[in-house]
């Protein structure tokens, strides 16, 4: 079961990402952790998991990032959604949407 729920959350895992950064620049371990905050920990992504992500949307053009410094020797590399990021997130929303709502009517719900 955990390879399911693993398949399913690199299918949803953009646009969670893109509807995160939807009111505010993050970086990367504030988004891991607002998956697993918001989602009661059952939605967790690793920044391992989650660096491919952002950089394929970044190649994409839909987030674009930048470096902020973060103490003597550390920086952080936050995550901005570009506009063309807010079309393809309502682009996807509604093809999630429409599954999520196929599905119900499968399971009757």
């Amino acid at each position: 079961m955990s390879q399911n729920i693993d398949n399913f959350k690199r299918g949803t895992a953009e646009l969670l990402v893109l509807h995160l950064l939807q009111n505010e620049d993050l970086y990367g371990y504030q988004i891991t952790h607002a998956f697993e905050e918001k989602s009661g920990g059952v939605y967790t992504v690793l920044e391992g998991s989650l660096y491919p992500i952002l950089y394929k949307l970044t190649e994409a053009g839909y987030i674009s990032d930048y470096v902020v410094p973060a103490g003597k020797k550390r920086t952080r590399r936050y995550y901005h959604l570009e506009e063309s990021g807010r079309a393809y997130y309502r682009e996807i929303l509604g093809e999630y949407l429409s599954i999520a709502d196929a599905i119900d009517k499968i399971l009757d719900r």
